[in-house]
């Protein structure tokens, strides 16, 4: 009898992508995605920091670093050299670094040892550099000095949406390829409740309190709009509970119009966007967002800003106006509460493409692109 024809190889690198943070739930879009892949790939996960393998799919193997105390780098290099052994006992085909540090910076090293194909997907603010936001990879100078050179060195590098891409050209900057290969939740998830806007308008905010979010344009926005009519709004994140968020909210006037939930698990989220007309999303910078995916999938209308999968998309999707712009927010905000059949359009074009363009479509494309890679490699 034939044997069966043995599945391409892929080690990906990552921070405990697949089961990891505070919470233990990794990137539910990105452990979404390789658990797809994993049907058509031999899928080892080498995770940098400590992982909760609890979490991960069953058909991806976990490698992790020792639980003793060390410093990272140290442990950075010893899961490459993991890789590096589990290479010499049955070689990769290619190797995928989410992130350009620290796991490109690891991956890139080992391809040139094994002379294997690296991916480096950026999923952030890796290569961004935007005034007054001194988060970003590029404005520390020795990080800077990393993400240039493994963006220069890696044979692909991936963005999750197309003005990053731009943004990556300028602010690298370089002239290189990069590849879209854009990042989509599994819609089924989310059941689509059709609605309409009724009063109070339930406003919903999912993000962690940051300048890179924004949330005092959104407090500002949202006052205004409480000006005007009956709303409330809910806040799912954390770094609320400090002075200066207080004292905005007191100082607006809208103190008792706000709800924090310190967090939800996505499995809630559904509860949590049934109730909800509106979500706010006022970011000075995004990528692929799922938020707005999971929000568009259930029905609820998208008000933010025209960066990230907002940008790409479109206004007739969505209301987006330029960052930071808190008066154009509550004017287009109240604009669209006010028009009932552009607020049902929205509803119905947003959700029409999460479900066309969602998880299966997405994996299809990365399944498309990396089986090109391992028949280059391979020809």
């Amino acid at each position: 009898m034939e044997s069966q024809k043995q599945k391409p190889r892929i080690a990906v690198f990552g921070l405990a992508t697949l089961g990891g943070g505070a919470k233990g739930m990794g990137i539910p879009v990105l452990v979404d995605l390789f658990e797809r892949l994993s049907i058509h790939f031999d899928i080892c996960f080498y995770s940098l920091i400590n992982h909760n393998a609890d979490v991960a799919s069953s058909s991806i193997k976990i490698k992790q670093p020792t639980s003793w105390r060390i410093p990272g780098r140290l442990k950075y290099f010893q899961v490459m050299m993991k890789c590096f052994f589990d290479h010499l006992h049955q070689p990769w085909d290619v190797i995928f670094a989410i992130s350009p540090y620290p796991a490109g910076a690891y991956a890139v090293r080992l391809g040139k040892w094994i002379r294997r194909p690296v991916v480096v997907q950026m999923i952030a603010y890796e290569a961004a550099s935007l005034p007054g936001l001194g988060c970003m990879d590029l404005t520390i100078p020795w990080l800077a000095k990393v993400t240039r050179r493994v963006c220069h060195e890696t044979d692909y590098l991936v963005t999750v949406a197309h003005i990053q891409k731009e943004i990556a050209k300028q602010c690298l900057p370089t002239q290189r390829d990069i590849d879209v290969l854009p990042l989509r939740i599994n819609s089924e998830r989310f059941p689509f409740v059709r609605k309409s806007v009724s009063f109070p308008v339930h406003f919903i905010h999912i993000a962690y309190y940051s300048l890179l979010k924004d949330q005092d344009t959104m407090f500002r926005a949202f006052a205004k709009i409480a000006d005007k009519i009956e709303c409330t709004l809910t806040i799912i994140g954390s770094g609320y509970d400090i002075p200066k968020v207080q004292s905005l909210l007191q100082s607006l006037g809208i103190s008792t119009k706000v709800h924090f939930v310190k967090f939800a698990a996505q499995s809630e989220l559904p509860g949590y966007f049934d109730k909800a007309h509106i979500l706010f999303h006022p970011a000075r910078f995004e990528t692929g967002c799922a938020v707005i995916q999971e929000a568009m999938a259930s029905g609820v209308v998208v008000c933010g800003t025209s960066v990230g999968i907002l940008a790409d998309l479109g206004e007739d999707y969505a209301v987006a106006v330029p960052p930071g712009d808190d008066v154009a927010l509550a004017t287009q905000t109240l604009q669209l509460i006010a028009d009932k059949a552009r607020y049902s359009e929205f509803q119905q074009r947003g959700h029409q493409w999460i479900t066309t363009y969602g998880a299966v479509w997405a994996a299809d494309n990365y399944l498309q692109y990396l089986d090109s890679i391992v028949d280059k490699d391979s020809s």
